[in-house]
């Protein structure tokens, strides 16, 4: 039997890199749903499948001193279809825009 992680269904705005031997081939596109295995963006292009992408996902901003969040996500692209592109999350890290903390995982690091 497989076991699906929970999917969230989010809206955010995001910035992606594919690191390509040609050159990186860069976009915008917003977030559909996360899991902690995947993630779901549309984007204006198809992208190639098996891609090492980067992403980085405008999370807000922080309830403490209003510094932006991001989430920062390194995977491989694994569909692309009609402009939704899902990607398999091999790390990822949770970063303030002053970059002082910093979560990698469920650990806290502090930079």
């Amino acid at each position: 039997m497989i076991v699906r992680a929970n999917r969230y269904s989010i809206q955010r705005p995001l910035e992606y890199r594919l690191r390509e031997s040609g050159g990186p081939i860069e976009g915008t596109g917003k977030t559909l749903n996360i899991s902690r295995k995947g993630l779901l963006f549309e984007a204006e292009k198809e992208l190639q499948i098996g891609s090492k992408i980067d992403v980085m996902v405008r999370m807000g901003t922080t309830p403490f001193d209003g510094s932006d969040i991001s989430l920062h996500i390194q995977g491989v692209t694994i569909r692309s279809n009609n402009g939704r592109i899902a990607v398999s999350i091999k790390k990822y890290r949770l970063r303030s825009a002053d970059r002082k903390a910093s979560v990698s995982g469920a650990k806290l690091r502090l930079a």
